[in-house]
């Protein structure tokens, strides 16, 4: 279903105006056919009409409505692509009660295509109407290439004014309508007076009403705000207040005039513009040719230009108009009968236009040089105090880094440049110095995105505090999955200290940092079998080592109600067996006995809590339930190495598959991979031989 809101729509039928008026009468037609049409088919559907929330003008159409200066040169660009040749406007003053207003001498609009162009949203200026202008009725002149494109610049009026009054004059047609905006509707219009025909002139006025507004923008600011962007064509006069902007509203910091001679033919006197802040397009820059006071085709920069001067794309061809007044070139006759362009094959043109671009590059050169003496200069005056305090040789380094940003990277900004300097300054300070280069330099702009992310909202020592932890527990993973594999008692030694550092394998009640190996436990245990313990295990102190199995013991203190340590409040054996050993009753036994080993040499405590692990890669059939002693502080429980390894990786998120390929753990697999590889033999030995 289609709804259209027509409470603003006015459109008089006249002869002047048919093409616009059926237009817009056929649009009207076709949407309430729709609407009568499917309103008799579903009478009992609930619609809403789609509504506006009072920023939306503010939103859509961004700094036109809400900067000033963006506003008012949005305004007389309007007035160029009407083709006006001289535009007048009053600029807000409460104080004198002087209300803004903006008139120009342009085309004007009948009150048909105003009122399609103002409501029209997203009214695309390039398809209804070309990327030229054409000039009005009685005015001569070449087609101008138009700044407009997307409508929005209508809407810069609200920005000095809550509603207006516009009144516009074409073809003998004149309508007054009145333009104003509510919370809940971006543009409302309203009618106020039309006379089809027999009205002489054109262009277009646009007056405020209602309180006048403080603009925060001086009228010496607009004065040069509007010279820098509009004095490149003679034929376009833009009065402010009664006083026809000139090059003297410009500041000398923003103007230059040089004279320049061209051998044979005569000066030439270029005026060059800088507008200090480049605009989104060059449309407003470049070069501009007067001949006899008179404009040669548009301002802008040519091929040649870009070839010989700068590329258009670059900040300062955004930001730089250069006029050229070179009068003699109409005497040379190389000026084309329609004041479009000059004849190329001149020989006054093919001599000037050299001389122009190689003098223009060369005032660039130089505006350049003095914006990069200062920059740098500004730069290490805020980065000095800590550069000072480097060696020198760290000091020099800084130095000539700033130096070589500041002539290579024009585009750096002040800012950027002593942020990159305290960074250098840092690194230069730092024991790793410059690697953190090198592993930024090798990342891909995804990652770089990533890091920009994690230090907006992480300080780096929390980060490496958390990255620390996950990285010990994803290399225990790592070691246990490679080693688990391998056969053999060695491996089963190997395991072992593992879990020294990986209690939290089995749960988060063993998360706690104060589980420590239990040195004196082991003495007791190792005694119980009459020194038939592995000899080696005089190297692992830590544990007891059998010839099939490794244990280990790792106890929690207990304290009295002193905070004084009275003995183990918890302890944990675990209990590594050779692969292809099934666990049974006699492996937990075997814990147990220890146990009460401990208990009889007093090392543990009748209210201690003990846990027992027993691992290995099978378990007898039957046997894999937990087997509980003493009122259950004593559990004893069989897990295979795949179990406990499937724990950790859930207690870790499933991080390990995720970051598998870290150079961390990538680094550890080659080294574990050269413990498991067997030693090349390249001879027999002694006992073969």
């Amino acid at each position: 279903m289609v709804y259209v809101s027509c409470a603003d729509l006015q459109t008089a039928p006249h002869p002047s105006q048919k093409t616009w008026d059926e237009d817009v009468g056929d649009r009207l037609d076709d949407a309430l056919g729709d609407m009568v049409a499917d309103s008799s088919n579903t009478k009992n559907l609930q619609q809403e009409d789609l509504f506006y929330e009072d920023r939306f003008l503010e939103s859509w159409a961004g700094s036109i409505i809400t900067n000033p200066s963006t506003a008012i040169v949005e305004l007389v660009a309007n007035c160029w692509d009407a083709y006006a040749t001289e535009v007048s406007i009053t600029w807000p003053d409460p104080k004198n009660h002087q209300q803004f207003s903006i008139s120009d001498n342009g085309k004007g609009m009948t009150h048909a295509e105003f009122d399609y162009i103002w409501r029209a949203l997203s009214y695309n200026r390039i398809a209804k109407g070309g990327d030229t202008s054409a000039p009005p009725p009685g005015v001569e002149g070449i087609p101008r290439v138009v700044f407009g494109k997307n409508g929005k610049g209508r809407f810069a009026s609200f920005c000095l004014t809550k509603s207006y009054q516009i009144t516009s004059i074409k073809d003998g047609q004149k309508f007054v309508c009145k333009v104003s905006r509510t919370p809940s509707r971006p543009l409302v219009t309203k009618l106020v007076e039309f006379i089809d025909k027999g009205v002489s002139g054109h262009g277009t006025t646009i007056t405020g009403e209602g309180d006048i507004r403080q603009i925060n923008l001086s009228v010496e600011q607009v004065r040069e705000l509007l010279g820098g962007r509009f004095l490149a064509n003679p034929s376009f006069k833009v009065i402010l207040n009664g006083t026809p902007i000139s090059f003297a509203d410009i500041s000398g910091s923003s103007l230059s005039v040089l004279d320049v001679e061209v051998p044979g033919y005569g000066t030439v006197k270029i005026y060059h513009i800088d507008t200090r802040k480049a605009d989104k397009t060059t449309k407003q820059h470049g070069i501009a040719w007067w001949v006899m006071n008179r404009a040669v085709g548009e301002c802008r920069w040519r091929g040649a230009d870009v070839e010989r001067i700068l590329d258009g794309r670059t900040e300062k061809a955004k930001r730089f108009t250069f006029i050229v007044q070179a009068d003699f070139l109409n005497k040379a006759n190389a000026v084309k009968e329609d004041w479009s362009g000059f004849v190329e094959e001149n020989p006054a043109w093919e001599a000037t236009r050299p001389i122009v671009q190689d003098k223009i590059r060369e005032i660039i050169g130089n505006t350049s040089a003095a914006e990069r003496e200062d920059k740098r200069m500004a730069v290490l005056d805020r980065v000095g105090q800590s550069v000072n305090t480097l060696p020198l040789l760290s000091k020099d380094r800084v130095t000539a880094f700033v130096n070589e940003v500041v002539n290579i990277c024009p585009n750096f900004g002040e800012q950027e440049i002593v942020q990159l300097a305290s960074i250098l300054a840092k690194l230069e300070k730092s024991k790793s110095q410059y690697g953190l280069l090198e592993i930024l330099h090798n990342q891909d702009p995804h990652n770089l995105d990533a890091l920009h992310e994690v230090l907006s909202q992480w300080t780096i020592g929390m980060a490496k505090i958390v990255l620390d932890e996950i990285q010990g527990r994803l290399k225990v993973i790592n070691e246990l999955r490679i080693k688990i594999q391998v056969a053999g008692i060695d491996e089963v030694k190997e395991l072992q200290p593992l879990f020294a550092k990986g209690l939290w394998m089995f749960g988060d009640k063993f998360e706690s940092i104060h589980f420590t190996s239990n040195k004196g436990m082991t003495t007791v245990i190792r005694e119980l079998f009459d020194g038939k313990a592995d000899k080696a295990s005089l190297n692992r102190p830590d544990f007891v080592i059998r010839g099939d199995s490794s244990t280990g013991f790792y106890s929690l203190p207990s304290y009295n109600d002193d905070h004084q340590e009275v003995g183990v409040g918890h302890l944990v054996i675990v209990d590594l067996k050779t692969t292809k050993l099934p666990l049974g009753s006699k492996e937990k036994e075997q814990i147990w006995k220890y146990v009460k080993e401990l208990k009889k040499k007093g090392y543990i405590q009748p209210d201690t809590r003990v846990d027992g692990f027993i691992l290995g890669d099978q378990i007898e059939s039957g046997e894999g339930g937990t087997r509980t002693e003493d009122n259950e502080k004593v559990k004893i429980q069989p897990l295979l190495y795949s179990v406990i390894l499937s724990r950790a990786e859930q207690r870790l998120l499933k991080l390990y598959e995720k970051v598998k390929e870290a150079p961390f753990l990538l680094s550890q697999q080659e080294e574990l991979d050269k413990f498991i590889e067997p030693i090349d033999v390249q001879q027999l030995g002694l006992l073969e031989r």
